[in-house]
């Protein structure tokens, strides 16, 4: 993962999520950096917010991107299992507006 560019990609949070939920919180950046570690993504930071959060990492918008897809995946997966209801906004959704797959 060579570059010294840094990167960011939001996610946003489904209607019935809140990050400011300080276990939910706490849950997905322990996940981000579990990832971030397994995969020698340098992630550089996590600003969370109750809607959502933003990840910048070192590298391409690619690595980027392929950090938070697989963020998304496996704490959609949980949240759904634990929670019944999606964690993350999908490009899909209607009520959509903020997602960012990566700038």
């Amino acid at each position: 993962m060579s570059g010294s560019s840094i990167h960011a990609v939001r996610l946003t949070c489904g209607s019935d999520a809140d990050l400011a939920d300080a276990r939910l919180r706490d849950t997905v950046v322990s996940a981000a950096n579990g990832i971030a570690e397994r995969t020698g993504v340098e992630l550089v930071e996590v600003d969370v917010t109750a809607d959502g959060l933003e990840l910048s990492v070192r590298g391409g918008s690619i690595v980027a991107m392929g950090l938070a897809a697989e963020l998304r995946r496996t704490t959609d997966r949980w949240h759904l299992d634990r929670h019944g209801t999606h964690l993350w906004v999908s490009p899909d959704d209607e009520d959509d507006r903020t997602w960012d797959g990566g700038a």
